[in-house]
């Protein structure tokens, strides 16, 4: 039984109240019907009292609100607040009123009329004095500190037939103002005074008329424990309930912060207090769980963000989840659009490594970070065949001193690692370009300056002299257009040229300087183009420079000029070497030469043809190849065409 009646609070309040009803039946029948008036008529009373109180402490503080917003009008200007003024003003009429007509004793009266000649100062008087005094400081007739306000007492309404003195009329400053607001607080405290009075009185007399009544308590308690008990077994049964959703509540939030909770109805007791603390916690936890997620989703969106494709390993479970850059870094679609958090990649981790080259070092890699938390070393790998280089390095993530993670960050050197390449080439091609023609400059030399020659042979060394040193200024040539491109300083001298007196020059020179070429030439003497001649000519020699040395059996070289609209268009084919796909498709890059026997037999610095793709397109133009090995290849520049009589006029 006993262990029945602890297992519910219902069961022992209602056993109790068992018990008190039980004791208290037979003694509390008369005192009931004794009491009953007194204790109405006390009640009625003190309820008039409470509401003349509840009235009073609302006008006071209707009053107080008011005067803030006046003194934030007052300091600040806006008529924001004014409106804020008159509002409240209306309230304090409305108030002043009901006590006018609830007055029924003299300090009732005299409240009622204390406060209408307190509304009556305030709104024809100060309030007045104030507005004005705001609309006088922000037009600059008044030039002082909002918080001094020596001159408000020149706006204030004088009151010379005024009979009342408790209430000081003529403020003639901030100060006389405030001793008046001052006096309004007295008014409402005497008046609450005067009711704390009247309401003790109200209570020492009802106690008195209890004392007198306690032969009657048993009868007048009893009828109030079985009104209780009727009154309070659902409320009780209410209780119960409460306490169980707490429980179920308290149950879904252990399993899951965001859960949909019961909706609870505190009850103005202990366990409605247990209530509202516990909604109160609810809502501060789903704040702080929303608080991290917003964190966590802002993190992610930080990681996808980067450029470094990043893999965070968890220890504990070996899931791995990354950021987008992975994705791209595999030419994968990205599994989701959004980026609130970063993507498990178990599903596609083995086409990953199906792209690596050498997957299993790389997992050597990765498991001595895990296992044996080594994160000094980086390591660089490759996929693809060798597309791409990977350079790859793992940090530790810890949490109160444990290790829960590890973060892999991979990124891609592969443009990196060709531009190291390239530069190895560049020292290696220009050394050797240069250490050529150098040796043969200073062997001749020695020749000429130890041995007496033949005046024949002494002419043709000084010849072989001169060719390698105009080899030597081609290449510093090359290499000075090439840093002045980069620099932004190759920007052409416009004049209109004749494109047919331009190739014809350049044919001539290149036709002499060959004995296995034969040259056709087909262009139309009307043709003109707008540029740099010096550049233009320097493109055109060096393609017909390379139709040569690339055709070293001889064979035709053909310069082709036809016209499409406002483009001209200038083809110039050999019957040379040729070029592969590859080498076709990289002809143009800095430093870049055919990977052929022939070609690397030849020589050069790969820079030619990259400085004429950039004074082309300076030129606004174009350039392109077309070329097949042992066929021969064709160079194709379009330049925009330019009316020659509109050029000059214009000039």
């Amino acid at each position: 039984m006993k262990r029945w009646i602890e297992q519910r609070i219902s069961r022992q309040v209602i056993t109790i109240f068992y018990i008190l009803i039980a004791l208290v039946t037979f003694t509390s029948v008369g005192t009931y019907f004794y009491t009953q008036q007194s204790i109405q008529q006390t009640t009625v009373q003190l309820e008039r009292i409470s509401e003349q109180r509840a009235r009073a402490t609302d006008l006071f503080e209707t009053w107080q609100s008011m005067q803030y917003e006046l003194r934030g009008h007052v300091l600040l200007g806006e008529s924001a607040l004014l409106e804020e003024v008159r509002t409240a003003q209306t309230n304090i009429n409305e108030q002043t009123i009901w006590f006018e007509t609830q007055a029924k004793n003299e300090e009732e009266v005299q409240f009622a009329e204390d406060a209408r000649l307190l509304f009556s100062i305030y709104t024809t008087r100060v309030m007045p004095a104030l507005e004005q005094y705001v609309i006088a400081k922000q037009a600059g007739e008044v030039d002082e500190s909002f918080l001094q306000m020596r001159t408000v007492g020149q706006f204030m309404p004088k009151n010379e037939t005024s009979t009342q003195t408790r209430f000081k009329l003529n403020s003639t400053s901030a100060a006389d103002m405030s001793a008046s607001i001052v006096d309004m607080e007295s008014v409402f405290t005497d008046y609450r005074q005067n009711l704390d009075f009247q309401e003790s009185e109200l209570r020492d007399s009802l106690s008195k008329q209890l004392v007198k009544a306690q032969w009657m308590w048993l009868l007048i308690l009893l009828g109030a424990l079985f009104l209780l008990f009727v009154g309070l077994q659902p409320y009780i049964l209410r209780l119960t309930n409460q306490l169980q959703t707490l429980m179920v509540n308290s149950e879904r939030l252990s399993s899951n912060p965001n859960a949909t909770l019961i909706p609870i109805k505190p009850l103005k007791n202990e366990v409605g207090q247990l209530s509202k603390a516990f909604n109160e916690m609810a809502t501060s936890l789903q704040n702080q769980q929303s608080q991290v997620d917003l964190e966590r989703e802002k993190t992610a969106r930080i990681l996808h963000t980067m450029r470094d494709s990043i893999v965070y390993t968890e220890l504990s479970t070996n899931e791995r989840f990354a950021n987008s850059a992975l994705f791209d870094l595999y030419e994968h679609p990205i599994p989701s659009q959004g980026r609130g958090s970063l993507y498990p990649i178990a599903m596609h981790y083995p086409m990953f490594m199906n792209q690596l080259d050498n997957p299993e070092e790389l997992n050597r890699f990765t498991k001595r970070a895990k296992e044996e938390g080594v994160f000094e070393e980086t390591y660089t790998y490759s996929m693809l065949d060798g597309q791409k280089t990977i350079r790859m390095y793992a940090e530790p993530i810890d949490l109160n001193n444990e290790r829960v993670g590890v973060i892999f960050v991979s990124r891609d050197i592969t443009q990196e690692t060709e531009i190291n390449r390239l530069k190895t080439e560049l020292v290696a091609t220009v050394s050797h370009e240069l250490r050529t023609p150098l040796t043969s400059i200073l062997g001749f030399s020695e020749l000429l300056k130890n041995r007496k020659l033949k005046e024949e042979k002494r002419t043709r060394y000084l010849e072989m002299i001169t060719s390698e040193t105009k080899r030597l200024e081609r290449l510093v040539s090359d290499l000075l257009d090439v840093q002045k491109m980069e620099a932004g300083m190759g920007t052409p001298e416009f004049q209109v040229e004749s494109l047919f007196e331009l190739l014809s020059d350049i044919l001539e020179i290149h036709a002499g300087s060959t004995e296995h070429h034969f040259f056709h030439f087909n262009c139309d003497e009307s043709l003109f183009v707008g540029g740099d001649p010096a550049q233009l000519r320097q493109v055109f020699s060096n393609i017909l420079n390379n139709s040569i040395k690339y055709s070293p059996n001889g064979g035709d070289v053909t310069v082709d000029v036809t016209c499409e609209q406002d483009t001209i268009q200038i083809a110039i084919t050999d019957e040379g070497l040729g070029l592969s796909d590859e080498d076709a498709d990289r002809i143009f890059d800095k430093f870049y030469r055919s990977s052929s026997e022939e070609s690397k037999r030849i020589g050069g610095t790969g820079l030619g043809l990259s400085i004429c793709k950039e004074i082309v397109q300076l030129h606004g133009g174009t350039i392109a190849v077309r070329s097949q090995i042992g066929k021969g290849t064709t160079m194709m520049v379009e330049l925009p065409m330019v009316d020659h009589v509109n050029e000059e006029s214009s000039s």
